[in-house]
């Protein structure tokens, strides 16, 4: 088993400050969950996923709100050269050693970085991800698994673990000019959607076909933390991410804007 070094972007990619964010008007239903994951429940078998559904008012992230100390708004940097702080590497869990639909063992600097967990049988929502050890890791360029049966498990870290697991997947998020984008998430079983550590769409639990969910948000000029936690049960797979600016046409989301 190969111990895991990262790039600095991955290894960085964590240790970015939030940035600070505004909620337009109206929106009091939808605080930004500062906790970053839902709580792990047990429950009964697989139910009908939610109909699709807006996560509520857009969000401003980066964007100095008002009311705070006069001084310089932040901006943050416009370009992916400039690097994070590093943070020290993970040890003992191995990288994967073989090609999967979530993901390879070849470092990808412009994609996700994935964290593998097992979770227990019976798993009904998506546990508390950052307090657990990772078993293993895959790197990816892009999240566009379709519908489909998982048969091939994690090489080199599990290869018959083919149900019962999560991910999770962080790349910092380059946008080249401020704009309002749509997020839309697909999951079979249960996903969630984070930027700079504000909740944008929350398509958890556990489903017997895909569902879909969306949400708004403002993104500012500059380098954002973008993570997607994936819960899989039993059954089918899927987990597709995309994205939509303002005037343009839908698209599997890339990591730089």
């Amino acid at each position: 088993m190969r111990k895991v070094f990262f790039p600095l972007a991955f290894l960085g990619c964590t240790s970015l400050l939030a940035c600070s964010f505004q909620m337009r008007a109206g929106g009091g239903a939808n605080q930004p969950n500062n906790e970053g994951q839902p709580a792990a429940t047990q429950g009964p078998a697989k139910t009908t996923p939610a109909a699709t559904a807006k996560q509520g008012p857009v969000r401003r992230l980066g964007k100095r709100p008002a009311g705070q100390a006069t001084g310089p708004s932040p901006t943050p940097s416009n370009t992916a050269t400039v690097d994070p702080p590093p943070a020290p590497p993970p040890s003992g869990a191995p990288i994967i050693s073989g090609a999967t639909i979530f993901g390879s063992g070849t470092v990808d600097t412009s994609g996700f970085k994935g964290n593998i967990y097992w979770v227990d049988a019976g798993t009904t929502k998506l546990p508390a991800l950052a307090s657990m050890t990772p078993s293993g890791y895959l790197f990816t360029k892009e999240l566009n698994v379709a519908p489909q049966a998982f048969s091939s498990g994690f090489p080199g870290v599990d290869a018959a673990r083919k149900e019962n697991f999560a991910i999770r997947y962080e790349a910092p998020l380059i946008v080249s000019e401020a704009a309002d984008y749509d997020f839309r998430l697909v999951a079979e079983d249960g996903a969630v959607l984070q930027i700079d550590g504000t909740l944008i769409v929350d398509n958890d639990g556990v489903k017997t076909a895909p569902g879909e969910k969306s949400g708004p948000v403002h993104l500012v000029a500059g380098t954002h933390v973008i993570t997607v936690d994936y819960l899989q049960t039993t059954g089918n797979v899927a987990l597709q991410v995309f994205c939509k600016k303002a005037n343009d046409a839908e698209k599997i989301c890339p990591t730089h804007l």
